[in-house]
């Protein structure tokens, strides 16, 4: 893992269409998702509320870069002070779709921020993945 990147990958027991379906219904993330939200997707414009109902939930603007079939990546921040490049990726693999959910920081901000914020950042990339989990294996 890259010092300026945080990561979480697993294994869904789901086929990747899928999985691609719930991740890119973007309106969707309120029914399934503890953690985050999209409460606005305006073309590739977007607001996101993050870590929902704990002290370190927080409202930011994004954009999606690219939603590509089985990849998603988006960004949000000041390119010179603190800008996070977000990514989705699905994987076909043996019993299931693998994960992988990874953000990298640049900016002169990005050491100091992730020195302090790492650890919440990882639990809640497990959250997001594990909610992922559920709802694309409920009912199976």
């Amino acid at each position: 893992m890259q010092e300026n990147e945080v990561r979480a990958e697993l294994v869904i027991p789901a086929p990747i269409d899928d999985v691609w379906r719930v991740l890119v219904d973007f309106g969707g993330y309120a029914r399934w998702n503890p953690v985050m939200e999209y409460t606005e997707v305006d073309g590739v414009r977007t607001k996101v509320k993050a870590a929902k109902g704990t002290p370190f939930e927080r409202d930011f603007e994004g954009e999606l870069v690219s939603v590509e079939p089985h990849t998603v990546a988006s960004q949000g921040g000041d390119p010179e002070t603190f800008l996070g490049r977000h990514r989705w990726e699905l994987s076909e693999v043996e019993g299931g779709t693998r994960l992988v959910n990874a953000e990298s920081f640049t900016g002169t901000m990005a050491a100091d921020v992730l020195a302090q914020t790492r650890e919440v950042l990882v639990a809640e990339f497990d959250a997001f993945n594990q909610a992922l989990r559920r709802v694309c294996t409920a009912g199976r």
